[in-house]
């Protein structure tokens, strides 16, 4: 990339110089004096149209590039919106610059017979168009459109800024909420098991007894055992920051899952390798086992299918999970990193898995999104800050 940004710097300098007037005052008289101001006159004019055509074919292909970057990442809704927004910008700007410039760049300056003057050519300017009671009507216009772009994206970003903001308070309201839960609870808990060991022992020869006792124990253990996991999932974390390729967590978390499925298939598809990106691996590998693990679980029958990519954009390394399963509906989207609230039975979820993940993915300074539609797909998309390509 750094190539393409020098040679567009070394031929806007050959540009700049082109047009110099010093520079062409200096050629004129030369031509001149040599007698080949024809050769001049021809060389300028060739100039003029190549120049012409390489800034008209800028302005093209720029537009091309912000089309392409929208459709290639329309996934990405923050790419998406960014892209969108600086396009639909940068149009009236344009329009602008080619209503007043469309004759531009071309050579004004021409030599004379007196040494201490010099005259300046007028552009071939169209009257039509360059009616000056039209232009402060299109360039009040132009400003208009850009402002209005300018407020939209930040009303756009405002409006999922606070979504995050909101989710980020539930997170932290709910962490004190189940430390208070958890103390009490935890408090019955060993009651309960207590009374059950007491139980066990007084009725040792009674199997029947023993075996209800024996669940008794067994199920305070599996509540104390989600109690504990919902604790660590919403306390505060401490990162371990390192540059880390982007593949290696996920396929660690894809291994761990494929050795037990066997009607969902999972398709790492690693478009870009050697992506570094700035992360934890411990907890990003944790984050991947949630979402992969909504996605099983959302998968009943057979013919799942699950597709993890990776690639980057701008200054994120991407990751997507995207699986053929029944979908979330509208509604339920922008809860879905609410702490405690799942669209599954409570009785086997507390809701907290996707907490867990947003906390995450925010504490790097990542983005997290999803998307879905009922009956087709469900998609995460993470952003975590690029480090570089290797």
């Amino acid at each position: 990339m750094r190539f393409i940004y020098l040679g567009l710097g070394i031929v806007g300098i050959v540009q700049f110089l082109f047009y110099d007037p010093s520079l062409n005052l200096m050629l004129q008289d030369w031509a001149f004096k040599a007698g080949k101001m024809d050769f001049y006159e021809q060389w300028s004019h060739t100039g003029d149209i190549v120049f012409q055509v390489m800034n008209d074919t800028y302005l093209v292909l720029s537009l091309s590039l912000f089309l392409y970057h929208y459709i290639r990442y329309y996934q990405l809704r923050s790419i998406r919106d960014h892209t969108f927004y600086i396009t639909i910008s940068l149009l009236p700007l344009t329009f602008v610059h080619l209503f007043i410039f469309y004759w531009a760049p071309a050579n004004f300056v021409r030599i004379t017979f007196s040494k201490s003057f010099i005259n300046y050519v007028q552009p071939s300017i169209n009257l039509f168009l360059m009616e000056y009671r039209f232009f402060p009507l299109l360039a009040i216009g132009a400003i208009g459109i850009m402002l209005y772009n300018i407020y939209k994206f930040k009303a756009n970003e405002a409006r999922y800024s606070n979504i995050n903001i909101i989710t980020k308070k539930k997170i932290d309201t709910a962490s004190l909420g189940i430390r208070a839960f958890t103390h009490a609870i935890k408090n019955h808990l060993l009651a309960i098991r207590s009374e059950a060991e007491y139980l066990q022992e007084k009725f040792a020869d009674d199997e029947d007894a023993l075996y209800s006792l024996k669940l008794i124990t067994e199920s305070c253990e599996q509540s104390f055992q989600s109690i504990n996991q919902a604790n660590d999932k919403l306390k505060q974390i401490t990162l371990n920051i390192k540059a880390v390729p982007l593949d290696v967590p996920i396929e660690r978390a894809i291994q761990r899952f494929r050795s037990n499925l066997t009607n969902v298939e999972i398709q790492f598809e690693q478009t870009n390798s050697n992506i570094l990106v700035y992360m934890d691996e411990d907890y990003i590998n944790e984050v991947l086992n949630n979402i992969l693990k909504n996605s099983v679980e959302a998968l009943s029958n057979a013919g799942g299918f699950i597709w993890v990519s990776v690639n980057y954009v701008d200054q994120w390394g991407t990751i997507s999970i995207r699986d053929n399963g029944p979908g979330i509906e509208a509604e339920h989207v922008e809860e879905i990193f609410t702490p405690f609230f799942s669209t599954k039975p409570s009785i086997t979820n507390w809701g907290i898995g996707l907490s867990f993940c947003h906390k995450v993915i925010t504490a790097h300074g990542g983005k997290i999104e999803v998307k879905s539609e009922i009956g087709k797909y469900t998609q995460f998309d993470i952003l975590l800050p690029l480090v570089k390509r290797v």
